[in-house]
């Protein structure tokens, strides 16, 4: 194929898509907290010149998954409780933010879709479909985002929650935490069936707490 057949916005292209496979490996724990990122090894794997991979690590340094240091290169980053602490709130004021904006435009149909996937959550709980039940919670909660009617607040909100869940993918839940957070879902939707955004703030900071507090225990040495 010549130059001239190539689109005028390739490189750009080469880099977006190198940025995907390296954030969805991140995603899905197929590259861990604190690995180094070798350009050269990457290349190899991916198929993409070092050219775009390097830009592509920058760019996932601004999205807060590398770390690049000089003269030591990039890694995943290395989760810490500052930057748990600032993901969970971020999220959970996006939350907030659409509840409050949404409350006046909930119908019984979508309160009814939530919860149908809170029921679905916990059958998947039950089942043991753990994969299923991470899908699960993050469409109640895209849902819930979506309802505020500001997409720009759901881009947000999905880029931190699929950071927050790559992680949770690698370092697991706390004993019952899952089974709480099924709970958490049930008071939510009861909430917002009774038109009570207070109640339903309450829970989701309750809830925030709680989720933080429990991936912070799971990567923190006891003691």
């Amino acid at each position: 194929m010549s130059d001239e057949s190539q689109p005028l916005d390739a490189p750009q292209n080469s880099v977006d898509q190198a940025t995907s496979l390296i954030r969805e490996e991140i995603f899905a724990g197929r590259l861990a907290p604190g690995e180094r990122l070798k350009t050269a090894e990457l290349a190899k794997r991916l198929g993409f010149s070092t050219m775009p991979l390097r830009e592509a690590l920058r760019k996932l340094e601004g999205e807060g998954l590398v770390e690049i240091e000089p003269n030591r290169g990039a890694a995943v980053r290395q989760l810490d409780r500052a930057y748990i602490t600032d993901l969970f709130e971020l999220n959970t004021e996006l939350r907030i933010f659409a509840v409050r904006r949404g409350m006046a435009s909930l119908t019984l149909e979508r309160i009814r879709e939530l919860e149908a996937l809170a029921a679905r959550y916990r059958e998947h709980l039950a089942a043991g479909e753990d994969i299923e039940a991470i899908e699960t919670n993050r469409l109640f909660n895209a849902r819930l985002v979506e309802f505020g009617g500001n997409r720009e607040a759901l881009r947000v909100f999905l880029r931190g929650w699929d950071t927050i869940f790559a992680f949770r993918r690698g370092y697991g839940y706390g004993t019952g935490r899952r089974r709480v957070m099924a709970e958490e879902m049930q008071l939510l939707v009861d909430a917002l069936r009774r038109q009570d955004a207070a109640v339903a703030e309450a829970i989701l900071r309750m809830q925030n707490a709680a989720m933080m507090e429990d991936l912070i225990s799971r990567f923190t040495p006891a003691g």
